[in-house]
């Protein structure tokens, strides 16, 4: 994208798009941050339930990369403004609202603030790469004719385990994925978490004081 193109585009001189909206960053980042200030509008309040928190947050978010996908396309490839974005006194950045939002879901359900940190991240990977497979229609299932023929005229005893999954493989659609991901993804989580308590648990036992032997109870 360039100032030039979006000028010849709405048939205006380059200097006005600069007066009124900035440079090439600025327009970037504008645009980006209305697109987050849609995510977190489009959600509820939390309950304090995490795992129904961050399901709501990640249906309503892919629903939103899947509808606009040249953002997605764009945040795989570029690292500025992927989060936090430029905006002028006063006004709000809505990327990092939306990462308050979704870390003070982890946070109000009982995660550390590593185990938050590193939870935001790899959802926000697992959304990220679910929504640019769904607009670049990725999917096998998309494809599943061309597969099934690839899968058909292998040789079984070469490609044993490829001849036995890839029927399933070419089935395999971007809803269905996306949907048993997010459950592997949130029951990780939720392992995760309850480990990590029995753990804390464990070494708080381990530092309790003992009552010496023969001591009688009062």
């Amino acid at each position: 994208m360039s100032i030039a193109q979006l000028a010849k585009d709405f048939g205006v001189a380059p200097g006005l798009i600069h007066y009124y909206l900035g440079n090439r960053d600025d327009l970037i980042s504008g645009v980006l941050n209305r697109y987050y200030r849609r995510r977190l509008e489009a959600l509820p309040a939390l309950t304090g339930d995490w795992r129904s928190d961050v399901e709501i947050i990640s249906r309503s978010s892919f629903e939103l990369a899947c509808e606009i996908p040249g953002v997605s396309m764009y945040v795989a490839s570029h690292n500025r403004f992927r989060l936090f974005q430029s905006v002028a006194p006063g006004e709000i950045d809505y990327g990092m609202a939306l990462f308050n939002h979704i870390t003070s879901a982890f946070l109000q359900g009982g995660f550390s603030p590593d185990q938050s940190a590193l939870a935001y991240h790899l959802l926000a990977q697992y959304l990220l790469s679910s929504s640019i497979s769904a607009a670049g229609r990725q999917s096998p299932a998309e494809h599943s004719s061309y597969l099934r023929g690839k899968f058909d005229s292998i040789s079984d005893t070469r490609y044993p385990a490829a001849k036995i999954v890839g029927a399933a493989f070419s089935g395999l659609g971007a809803e269905y994925a996306f949907d048993a991901g997010l459950k592997l993804l949130l029951d990780g989580f939720a392992n995760w978490q309850s480990n990590e308590v029995a753990e804390v648990g464990k070494s708080q036992a381990s530092r309790a004081p003992r009552k010496p032997r023969g001591a009688r109870a009062t």
